[in-house]
């Protein structure tokens, strides 16, 4: 099967509208959220690295890396510059154990999973369990984290409040909001 028939029914901007919503999330005060009775609560960030590229093309345009790239002007210029994000790292923190992963569009693809410290002694079969629990784990959490941005995507609010939330964000920023309509339109 190709990839043109597997991201059939996939629309192309939702990954990139969820990067940008775990983004904007984070840096206004609300990257946390609630998995309910058995999940907890769970906090996130972009951690390390955030990609960028230009709507209607696959190749990368602009990357940032090191410590908090989502807070330099350069981020925030190329989301006014008419970009979106190709892939951003997140950091997840859930109890007492921290995760990073690479999320990619366009099919939200998890990569470099950074697992939390796993069990130091015992037999290969304690370790084998204790990395597929964190694996388990942390494809919960990313489950979570995605259905809590489409409870958010599909909800009346969505329209009427968070996307003028979104582009007064993107304009406060260095840079202004002119590129957030690109992908916001692209839906």
């Amino acid at each position: 099967m190709s990839d043109s028939e597997e991201n059939e029914g996939v629309p192309a901007h939702v990954a990139s509208e969820f990067f940008l919503w775990l983004w904007y999330q984070s840096e206004t005060g609300q990257g946390r959220v609630d998995l309910g009775e058995t999940g907890g609560s769970v906090e996130y960030w972009v951690d390390d690295r955030i990609s960028f590229r230009t709507v209607g093309e696959d190749k990368v345009s602009a990357v940032m890396t090191g410590d908090n790239p989502s807070l330099t002007p350069e981020a925030h210029a190329a989301l006014a510059g008419g970009k979106v994000i190709r892939d951003v790292r997140l950091a997840i923190r859930r109890e007492d154990r921290e995760y990073a992963v690479t999320l990619k569009a366009p099919r939200i693809e998890i990569a470099g999973a950074k697992l939390p410290a796993m069990v130091k002694s015992g037999d290969d079969g304690e370790v084998l369990y204790e990395r597929m629990f964190l694996y388990e784990e942390l494809h919960f959490v990313l489950g979570g984290l995605f259905r809590a941005f489409a409870e958010a995507r599909c909800a009346d609010e969505w329209r009427e409040r968070t996307l003028p939330d979104l582009r007064r964000w993107v304009a406060a920023a260095p840079g202004g909001a002119a590129g957030l309509d690109a992908g916001a339109e692209a839906s």
